[in-house]
């Protein structure tokens, strides 16, 4: 009998902490939370890219549209870029945690799961350390993990697949 009400609570609390991570205000400073992203021409993903960013860069918003972020960069050594990122790659908190592999804002139910129970990086070590056996697995995952794929043969998959919208989305 409890269920609904709990439900709605844990729905309003959820979107209060979402609306934390995404970028409000036109003139915030963002920081790039992805490894690697691309700042676009145009609000799709398969845009052509402006420029290159990498995780800890800075950005600052113009505007907001939807999920995509209109944002201006100034590369160390070249003129100033503007172009679309995706939201879900910046963040407007001041303090962040940079990984050097890149690091996301949502995370699965299955890893705030595993996060719970204390999985951390702590954690696998003691187990692969444990599990010697699991070595060869772990290489997999570990090469799974850094495979990338270029956005030419995505978008060719895409296509091919008819998975594509009229226009590229």
């Amino acid at each position: 009998m409890n269920y609904l009400p709990r439900a709605s609570l844990l729905a309003v609390a959820t979107l209060c902490l979402a609306a934390g991570n995404i970028p409000q205000s036109q003139g915030s400073t963002l920081t790039v939370t992805k490894k690697t992203t691309k700042l676009r021409s145009q609000k799709k993903l398969l845009a052509a890219g402006v420029a290159n960013l990498q995780e800890g860069d800075k950005v600052v918003m113009v505007t907001k549209e939807g999920a995509w972020v209109k944002a201006t960069w100034s590369p160390p050594s070249a003129s100033t870029v503007t172009g679309w990122v995706h939201e879900s790659d910046v963040t407007d908190k001041k303090e962040v945690r940079l990984s050097g592999q890149g690091i996301r804002e949502k995370y699965t139910v299955s890893e705030a799961e595993a996060a719970r129970k204390g999985f951390n990086p702590q954690v696998e070590k003691a187990y692969r350390d444990n599990n010697p056996s699991m070595d060869a697995a772990f290489a997999l995952v570990d090469k799974i993990q850094a495979t990338t794929v270029p956005e030419a043969e995505i978008e060719q998959f895409l296509r091919e697949g008819r998975l594509l919208k009229e226009g590229g989305q």
